[in-house]
C-alpha cells in the first residue's frame, strides 16, 4: 500500500534520533517519481525503501580522520632520511558507495626532540607513497634544552591505501652526533575532493 501517514506517526512520537539509525538493517522509505500508466494508479510517486547505509554512507564516511603516536624515545645519527618509528599510517576510502574518491589532506606531525650538541640539526620531512615532501609550515621552540617542532602539510589528490609516514636525519655538527626524538604524533585529515566544506 503506498500510503504513510506521518501525521499519526508523528502523533505517536514514532520518531527516532540520527544517532538510532543502523546502517545496516534500516531503511527509508522514497517516493519514487514513476509516470507509466497502471490499472489502479493512484499517484506518480510509489512508496520505496532505499538502505540507510545507501543514504547516509556517504556523508557519514567522506571523511578521513586518524592520529598516530608514540611516546618512547628513538635517537638516530643517520645523515641520510630514515623511518620515524611508530608513525606510519594508511589513507582510507572516502567514497564508500563509489569507491575510489580522491581526497584533499592536511598533515600535522610535532614532536619534542633534544640535540646532542648546540651545532647538530635535525630535519623532519614526511614521506607519502615513497616520495619526501618538504614541510609547508614549520614552527619551533625551545624549553629547557628540549625543542617543540609542528609541522603541515598540504596533499592532494590523494586515494585510499597511500602510505604516509614522518623520516628524519640529523646535519651533525661533530663526528657522532645524535638526536633523540619523544613524544611525536602523526594526525592526517582527508576530505572527499567533491566535498564542499
Amino acid at each position: 500500500m503506498d500510503v504513510v501517514n506521518f501525521d499519526a506517526l508523528i502523533a505517536q512520537e514514532r520518531k527516532i534520533l540520527a544517532s538510532q539509525v543502523d546502517l545496516d538493517r534500516d531503511y527509508f522509505i522514497l517516493g519514487h517519481f514513476d509516470n507509466r500508466r497502471r490499472d489502479f494508479k493512484a499517484t506518480d510517486y510509489p512508496i520505496y525503501a532505499i538502505s540507510a547505509r545507501d543514504l547516509l554512507a556517504p556523508a557519514i564516511n567522506n571523511k578521513d580522520r586518524q592520529f598516530v603516536n608514540a611516546n618512547t624515545s628513538t635517537s638516530t645519527t643517520s645523515l641520510v632520511y630514515i623511518d620515524l618509528p611508530g608513525i606510519t599510517l594508511t589513507t582510507t576510502e572516502l567514497d564508500p558507495i563509489l569507491l575510489g574518491a580522491a581526497g584533499n589532506y592536511q598533515l600535522q606531525f610535532s614532536c619534542d626532540y633534544s640535540l646532542s650538541d648546540a651545532t647538530t640539526s635535525v630535519q623532519f620531512i614526511v614521506n607519502i607513497n615513497g616520495a619526501d615532501i618538504a614541510a609547508s609550515a614549520i614552527s619551533e621552540g625551545l624549553s629547557a634544552g628540549v625543542y617543540r617542532t609542528n609541522l603541515i602539510w598540504q596533499a592532494a589528490p590523494l586515494l585510499a591505501g597511500i602510505i604516509i609516514k614522518i623520516r628524519f636525519k640529523v646535519t651533525p655538527g661533530n663526528p657522532g652526533s645524535n638526536v633523540s626524538v619523544y613524544n611525536r604524533t602523526l594526525m592526517i585529515d582527508g576530505v572527499n575532493n567533491l566535498t564542499v566544506v
